[in-house]
């Protein structure tokens, strides 16, 4: 690794290898998804892909030859987040797919392991739909860590109570009664409830509305946020400081972007700013082992930590350290002597570490992704460039190894690859998708068109209220490209993931004279039926409303938008992939395109994926997937498509 750049323990890190990555390699899930250490800084608990499988291995700190505690967590589970409760108990966050007749959903929950007998169980088991979402830790209760707070009901699922779950057993107790639309509690630095949050449920409502409840310390009245002057009942609210009185809200304060800022409920007014950043969104709190503010993140081109006070004299000492890599806090001891941070960059996959906050000792517990040697991945730039209206959208481009300088960059075969979302974002971090289509000789060119996330509310704004120019700013990034010389006209594919297959597919079929191919995998088709799928769902009519509805004028506009109506216009080659059991994109799409592409004369490869999620999470589908993009790429825009 490129930051080995002074002596550094290895403990879990596998040999590095230096080889050309096959599709498997990059198929191969993260070796390390999350980790988190002990209150007493003795013992690390880190969520590794074992084989292909998600299992939590335990590392005991100084103690040589002590063996390694390792268990898996069950096939068709993936993690979410891990986290101690105690010196002896590791809390693990799961969800996984299941079907209600034939409609996919998730559910998640929390498995609670021993940490000397790696002796696990569901904590609180789900009970079908009431407790779909069984992961929602309203409070680790740092004063009593044989307890956490979590909400659930036996009888509503939308409506739920507060109980104090202990985390050995499972045994709980309610203390906290559900209130009309209350989705989401917040706690105070006592572990009292003091903030609910939900959106009224009105049949047939197309806007959102929400309900926004506060109680005064030590009082039982909960009272309205038309009571505390400057609340509003659908603001973001991110907790509590260590004062009860203090909480953590989202506001713009008259600017664009979002920044997190201190209310106090006995003053009744905001006391102070904690963080606002003048082009990017505030994404969240960053909180310590024993339940303590101590930074903001947010996303610049990587994701970005500003840690306060003591907490950022480390962050500061490790970022000049590794001056070329992203440090991002991952968690502390409850002392703070002892800190993990995660480091990476976007042409290295980079690594889990610990510091030693006395001495600055660096130790290296895993590398992400060992199978993917650095020195075989492709550099990336920022770059940006107009759109058709002037409009300034802000890009990246990753770059084949065959490029040595500027020179190079000349006449290059591309991928356009959008993000998913569409209201997400791309970053400058390490990207596996990007990366293989650079290791496979191509150029790669990432936008974040108007819609992004966390660039202020105008930016998104502006894709939201118009699917169509998202779409422009997508095809206006092909054709600066071609303008401007750097990808060979005749060489150019465009693929996406989500809303970006969706991206890929009506960019193919709306300009065949820009593409030579296009990949789509779990991607939209079919615009009407996506927002019929999504209304069966509670709060679904303003779902739709807010993903994708404001985003066109008409109806007609939504049919002229949807491929699965423009199929037989398709004229490029086409690679379309999707896992039956996705509980985001219904795999319904994907069946509806396959047949709508009757009408097609273009040659399509199909990929359909058993008892598989959204996200490839099955590791062997996820090498199977890479493996077909091998040969389909080789057929229609690679070494075999131009002998021909």
């Amino acid at each position: 690794m490129r930051f080995l750049l002074f002596t550094i323990l290895v403990v879990l890190a596998p040999c590095r290898i230096v080889a050309a990555p096959t599709a498997d390699a990059f198929g191969t899930l993260p070796t390390v998804y999350d980790a988190a250490i002990s209150p007493d800084g003795s013992q690390i608990a880190i969520i590794m892909n074992i084989q292909g499988e998600f299992g939590v291995r335990i590392v005991t700190l100084g103690k040589k030859g002590e063996k390694i505690r390792a268990a898996l967590l069950g096939a068709g589970v993936k993690p979410s987040w891990i986290k101690w409760a105690n010196d002896e108990r590791v809390l693990v966050g799961l969800w996984e797919s299941r079907k209600y007749r034939s409609t996919p959903y998730t559910v998640s929950f929390i498995y609670t392991l021993d940490a000397s007998s790696m002796s696990g169980k569901i904590l609180v088991e789900n009970k079908d739909m009431l407790r779909q979402d069984n992961a929602d830790v309203v409070d680790f209760l740092e004063d009593d860590p044989d307890h956490i707070l979590m909400a659930f009901s036996d009888v509503n699922q939308f409506q739920v109570d507060i109980n104090r779950v202990k985390v050995s057993t499972g045994r709980y107790t309610k203390i906290e009664r559900t209130k009309k639309h209350v989705q989401q509690w917040y706690t105070d630095s006592r572990g009292e409830p003091r903030v609910g949050q939900g959106l009224i449920d009105r049949p047939g409502a197309t806007e959102r509305e929400w309900n926004l409840i506060i109680r005064d310390a030590d009082e039982d009245r909960w009272r309205k946020a038309e009571d505390y002057p400057g609340l509003e009942a659908g603001m973001r609210i991110f907790g509590f400081t260590d004062n009860p009185n203090e909480l953590v809200i989202g506001d713009r304060a008259g600017r664009d972007t979002l920044g997190l800022y201190v209310y106090n409920l006995v003053d009744k007014a905001i006391s102070r700013e904690l963080f606002h950043h003048d082009t990017y969104d505030a994404r969240g709190l960053v909180v310590s082992g024993n339940g303590s503010i101590i930074g903001a993140s947010f996303v610049a081109d990587t994701t970005e930590t500003e840690l306060f006070g003591e907490y950022d004299t480390v962050l500061s000492r490790m970022r000049n350290k590794f001056s070329d890599y992203t440090v991002d806090y991952v968690d502390q001891s409850a002392d703070g002597r002892l800190v993990l941070f995660k480091i990476s960059n976007a042409y290295d996959p980079g690594g889990l570490a610990i510091v030693d906050a006395s001495t600055d000792e660096v130790t290296i517990l895993a590398y992400m992704r060992p199978e993917l040697p650095t020195e075989e991945m492709g550099l990336v730039s920022n770059v940006s460039y107009p759109a058709r209206d002037g409009y300034e959208i802000p890009a990246y481009m990753t770059l084949p190894l065959s490029v040595t300088s500027a020179a190079d960059i000349r006449n290059l075969p591309f991928v356009i690859l959008p993000h998913g979302g569409p209201y997400a974002r791309t970053a400058k971090r390490f990207d596996y998708f990007a990366q293989y289509f650079a290791s496979r000789g191509f150029a790669v060119l990432q936008m974040n068109f108007r819609g992004s996330a966390g660039y202020g509310k105008g930016f998104e704004d502006a894709g939201r209220e118009n699917w169509v120019k998202m779409q422009d700013d997508v095809e206006d990034g092909t054709k600066w490209i071609i303008e401007k010389g750097l990808a060979d006209p005749d060489r150019i594919c465009i693929a996406g993931w989500s809303y970006g297959g969706y991206a890929a597919l009506i960019g193919a079929i709306k300009a065949p004279e820009l593409y030579a191919c296009a990949i789509s995998m779990a991607g939209v088709t079919d615009l009407k039926d996506m927002i019929n799928d999504i209304k069966k769902y509670k709060f679904g009519s303003i779902t739709a409303q807010n993903f994708i509805l404001r985003g066109f004028d008409s109806k007609q506009a939504i049919a002229e938008n949807s491929p699965v109506n423009r199929a037989a216009e398709l004229k490029v080659p086409l690679f379309l992939a999707h896992g039956k059991a996705d509980q985001r994109v219904h795999f319904d799409q994907f069946s509806r395109m396959k047949r709508a592409l009757r009408k097609s004369s273009a040659p399509v490869t199909y990929m359909e994926f058993d008892d598989e999620d959204h996200f490839l999470s099955d590791q062997s589908n996820r090498q199977a997937f890479f493996r077909g993009l091998d040969e389909f790429l080789r057929d229609f825009i690679g070494e075999r498509a131009a002998a021909h």
